[in-house]
């Protein structure tokens, strides 16, 4: 289920801007950004998706590096399609979120990255280049988030400076809260901001529902043990302060932790666990 914008319009692509619309920041004579996406079976948004990226083209210069996950619906042609054209640079490997996303990153080439941009999500590429311009004027050399609150999928977008990144490490290699993982090593050396989701001119034109994740009582018995197996990784608190924990939670993180003392991949954990990414202004 796609959950569209009514106020978010879309503009024809055309060429590439070559004229930065605020002074170059950090000394750069003329700064370059790219965008890390991640595709995993989105056949019905991905050609939207990949084409609300490129207009930002018109913008700013831009690459885009896309990590597919071996899609099995049609997606991976598409993708194919705008690497031969020369748009996109396309990786393809079975991964996790987290690796997908250093992978993107290690394949980019741009002075600022702009990540959690997905290819189930379609964008406003006026409204992204306005972010970017309240980006350089008031958080020049930091991090910062954004996030979509009024969606049940909370679609978040992160710029950052390619060196920043470098320094925190970059992605690791969880599938569940390896944005989170990011946002709390960042916050950690004093780098990471949250910014408020500018309603009046969304980043998001479009956000995918993916109810799939949580059909089926089994099946989303398991989801949860991946997600409880990833914050026990981190070292992320799992629940809440004073969150009523039911029986079926409880058994899902017993599961969990059996998992990762089995398969001895924990990874070493963030400084503060009850890291809360909007509460750094």
């Amino acid at each position: 289920m796609v959950v569209p914008l009514s106020n978010a319009v879309l503009h024809p692509r055309s060429g590439i801007s070559e004229v930065a619309k605020e002074p170059a920041p950090g000394g750069l004579s003329s700064p370059t950004y790219s965008v890390c996406m991640l595709c995993s079976n989105d056949g019905k948004t991905v050609k939207a998706s990949v084409e609300s990226v490129l207009e930002l083209s018109r913008y700013r210069k831009l690459d885009v590096v896309v990590v597919d996950n071996m899609s099995s619906d049609g997606s991976q042609e598409v993708l194919r399609h705008y690497r031969d054209m020369g748009s996109i640079k396309l990786i393809e490997r079975k991964c996790s979120r987290g690796e997908g996303r250093q992978l993107a990153f290690e394949a980019s080439s741009g002075d600022y990255v702009l990540s959690h941009m997905d290819c189930d999500d379609v964008f406003n590429a006026p409204s992204i280049d306005s972010l970017i311009s309240e980006y350089h004027s008031a958080y020049e050399g930091k991090a910062i988030m954004t996030k979509r609150r009024d969606s049940p999928e909370a679609s978040n977008i992160t710029i950052a400076p390619r060196a920043l990144l470098e320094r925190v490490g970059g992605w690791r290699s969880l599938n569940w809260g390896e944005d989170w993982d990011l946002w709390a090593r960042l916050a950690n050396v004093g780098e990471y901001r949250f910014f408020p989701y500018p309603a009046d001119s969304p980043p998001h034109a479009s956000v995918k529902v993916r109810t799939e994740r949580y059909s089926g009582t089994t099946h989303g018995f398991w989801v949860r043990v991946s997600k409880y197996a990833d914050a026990v990784r981190s070292g992320r608190s799992v629940f809440s302060p004073g969150e009523h924990i039911s029986n079926a939670q409880k058994a899902a993180l017993a599961v969990a932790r059996a998992r990762v003392l089995i398969r001895r991949d924990s990874i070493t954990p963030v400084p503060d666990p009850e890291f809360a990414e909007e509460s750094i202004l």
